[in-house]
């Protein structure tokens, strides 16, 4: 049982982050929004029938607080054009599947918050686990808020805490101290970090490049297995060499790496800039850049600079990096 909602969080947090439409987010939560409102008298009527220590006004206000919250996902960078050769950006993004600890109402919808904003999959390890109470009830709102907007509601998981095995997680969060008092910080569990290297033949036109990043290591194969393959641990550096930009969208947000490349060699890793927070990881990226796409960026930056190193530096407005990106792998691997 375990395994198959396994299978289902790592396919929600999957498609989720794959979808690069910049408004989808907060379309869902003002959704959730107005469907809680839609719900009122259900949820008063279930929080007097369970006798349960908060309020309707207290539901609305935990999710009104925690969707304004400022929040990492996808945070604008500066993209870089680095040796007029690359495109280089450090960004955070998601973990992947996240088990949270955790039984307080109020602390279980701030998570079900945090999962939509953070695009992570997240299961809630429950030790007061009922089907009948109201966090169940908010649950079952925002699944059919993620449902509209074509978003799998395995993206949310509320489950007893002896079905929630932890070591199938990219995370593991734990909210309370061993006597069950609530941690002022969450203490965190996740993936050994190693200085492994992966190169990904995706595609044999790339051979010779490829058998130049000396001491890494080469696989072959379908690209979610291998994915799958070279995220059994947090790894320093990963690269990809392919012709679909699919494919090289695919390998940059899934790879668990300091540094994810691709069809670029692995001699440019680097210490990413920031540490990473509960719910994200930092990666840097980097493509090649054709001369044609380095034109386009010039012309078109609201802002550009030079800095000590001599890289030529944007910000990206109204448009999300990784979506900037997927335009720009398009335009290299045509």
């Amino acid at each position: 049982m375990m395994k198959d909602n396994i299978d289902k969080l790592k396919k929600a947090s999957r498609d989720y982050r794959l979808n690069n439409k910049y408004e989808l987010t907060q379309d869902i939560l003002k959704y959730i929004k107005d469907r809680i409102k839609v719900n009122e008298s259900e949820i008063r009527e279930l929080i007097k029938l369970q006798k349960e220590n908060i309020s309707y006004e207290d539901i609305f206000d935990i999710i009104d607080k925690e969707i304004e919250k400022e929040d990492s996902y996808k945070r604008y960078a500066k993209l870089k054009i680095n040796q007029d050769k690359f495109l280089f950006t450090c960004i955070a993004m998601p973990i992947g599947i996240i088990a949270i600890e955790v039984y307080d109402t109020q602390e279980v919808i701030k998570w079900y918050i945090r999962a939509i904003k953070s695009r992570n999959a997240i299961a809630i390890s429950d030790v007061e686990y009922a089907e009948d109470n109201v966090k169940s009830l908010v649950l079952l709102i925002i699944k059919e808020a993620l449902k509209k907007f074509e978003i799998s509601e395995n993206l949310i998981m509320l489950l007893p805490y002896d079905e929630c095995f932890y070591e199938y997680f990219d995370k593991v969060i734990y909210a309370y101290d061993d006597k069950g008092d609530p941690l002022e910080t969450p203490r965190v569990e996740g993936k050994k970090e190693t200085d492994e290297m992966y190169v990904y033949l995706e595609n044999d036109i790339f051979k010779d490049e490829a058998d130049k990043n000396h001491n890494a290591i080469m696989v072959k194969g379908k690209v979610d297995e291998e994915i799958e393959k070279i995220n059994r641990n947090k790894t320093r550096g990963a690269v990809i060499y392919t012709k679909d930009v699919n494919k090289a969208y695919t390998f940059i947000n899934l790879v668990h790496s300091k540094n994810v490349f691709v069809n670029a060699n692995l001699e440019n890793v680097q210490d990413t800039i920031r540490k990473d927070d509960i719910l994200y990881e930092y990666k840097n990226i980097i493509i090649p850049i054709p001369q044609e796409v380095k034109n386009e960026i010039i012309h078109n930056s609201e802002e550009l600079e030079t800095n000590k190193n001599e890289e030529k530096a944007l910000v990206v407005k109204e448009e999300g990096v990784l979506g900037k990106i997927k335009e720009f792998l398009r335009k290299l691997l045509k």
